[in-house]
């Protein structure tokens, strides 16, 4: 969380049709009806929001208006399952893991704590429990199958004003056991949610939901985490106000051995990094400057072993006026990037095939959504 964006809540949208609350979170009873889809989308213009899935060739299916998912979403995928996380309503949708369609919802507020209690990511454990870490309460919550919290891992002592602010968590299988990795920001939430201290990741015993280990990250206010196969990649911009912060840029976080380093520094790739993407060798993130109220966005590159820039701020191959590039998603050898400026045909999505050395050639066409785009994940 940054004083650029401090996970923006709003009220939630009327309800609409209602639909199936049984079963399993994954699972949808009408799932071999999907088209083949390539990724997943959330997208909202932060006064209602949608969800679906969209394939290469230009076909989307949207959920918009089928039922009340909130203003404020995330997406979230785990072990094969899919999430659409509605922060402003305390409440998480299942999806239909190929569609993107809901069949389930669970809440997740939590009565001592006023309003939503603002959930960010969601993970599955092997025995099928989800975990979902908590914005605006010091909590990582444990969710039955069905729906039912049935325990919780206490955050609060983690940062000395009661809330460290867990942004996003992964469950990985390591050689001592299944550990949930939950990133922590550690933010001023009396100070406009100012980076000023260190940000942390805590290492969670998932059998006996204990915090074995905290490692302190070496930048700060990890915004956005992707889980490559048990290596981490986090974007942490640091402030949003400013660009030049040295402990700020892309960090990759070695679940086996829970160690960690900053690849790459902000001030190399030319602003505060929003998401990160990882394929193989070929690194992509979006970055945006330091401007005020503006933020302007850029579509970076660089070298995901070394940390040596392709393509920074400066020769981006897509950037924009505003912050208006957000959600990115590799889906096999093509980049996706969500742009949050609408178009005639809605707003799109962009495509960009890789070529040699991490180069990015854009596709003429795009595919369009019918809300600005959040969040893109690819289908597996």
């Amino acid at each position: 969380m940054s004083a650029r964006i401090a996970r923006r809540l709003a009220l939630p949208c009327a309800c609409g049709v209602a639909f199936a609350c049984g079963g399993s979170p994954g699972a949808s009873p009408d799932a071999g009806a999907c088209a083949p889809s390539d990724a997943l989308w959330v997208a909202s213009d932060y006064s209602s929001s949608a969800t679906g899935a969209l394939a290469l060739t230009g076909l989307t299916a949207a959920t918009t208006g089928r039922v009340d998912l909130g203003a404020d979403p995330a997406l979230a995928v785990s072990r094969g399952s899919a999430f659409f996380v509605a922060r402003d309503q305390g409440a998480v949708f299942a999806l239909d893991p190929v569609c993107g369609a809901p069949t389930m919802r669970f809440g997740v507020h939590q009565a001592s704590h006023p309003g939503s209690s603002n959930p960010q990511d969601v993970a599955v454990a092997s025995d099928g429990s989800l975990w979902v870490p908590l914005y605006g309460a010091p909590a990582v919550l444990i969710v039955s199958p069905g729906g039912d919290v049935t325990g919780s891992v206490d955050l609060s002592s983690y940062d000395g004003d009661g809330n460290p602010n867990a942004s996003a968590i992964a469950i990985v299988d390591t050689a001592a056991g299944e550990k949930a990795f939950v990133a922590l920001q550690r933010l001023d939430d009396a100070d406009g949610y100012q980076s000023e201290q260190p940000s942390w990741m805590l290492r969670i015993d998932v059998p006996t939901a204990t915090v074995e280990a905290t490692v302190v990250l070496a930048g700060r206010n990890p915004f956005a985490m992707e889980d490559d196969d048990g290596v981490l990649w986090l974007a942490e911009p640091g402030n949003f106000d400013d660009a030049t912060e040295v402990d700020a840029g892309v960090e990759r976080f070695d679940t086996a051995t829970s160690t960690t380093a900053l690849v790459v520094r902000e001030t190399d790739l030319g602003g505060s990094v929003a998401a990160v993407s990882v394929s193989g060798g070929c690194a992509v993130g979006i970055v945006a400057d330091a401007t005020p109220n503006v933020n302007a966005t850029s579509l970076v590159t660089f070298d995901a072993a070394t940390g040596v820039p392709i393509a920074a701020a400066a020769a981006s191959p897509m950037a924009t006026s505003g912050f208006d590039l957000e959600g990115l998603a590799w889906v096999g050898g093509a980049v996706l990037v969500g742009d949050r400026r609408r178009s005639p045909d809605g707003y799109p999505v962009h495509v960009l095939d890789a070529t040699g050395a991490c180069a990015l050639a854009q596709r003429p066409d795009a595919v369009f959504l019918p809300l600005p785009p959040v969040a893109l994940r690819p289908v597996r």
